[in-house]
């Protein structure tokens, strides 16, 4: 299972120039479309990398798949 976004938790949040979470993954498993964040379930590792910047803590990652 990849990371979880809960989109109403989610704001959006500005990093450099993209979210915050589409920034920090690592895998490029994350990206914006129609307005709101996608995780692309197969590219994702589970790392958390994602959930840990978030500061809107809208991203998890079930414990048990957590890879770091």
């Amino acid at each position: 299972m990849a990371a979880q976004v809960d989109l109403e938790k989610c704001t959006m949040c500005g990093g450099y120039s993209q979210p915050l979470c589409v920034e920090a993954c690592p895998d490029s498993a994350i990206r914006v479309q129609d307005g709101r964040i996608v995780v692309t379930e197969f590219i994702c590792e589970d790392c958390n990398e994602c959930g840990c910047v978030c500061p809107d803590e809208a991203i998890e990652v079930p414990l048990e798949k957590v890879t770091f």
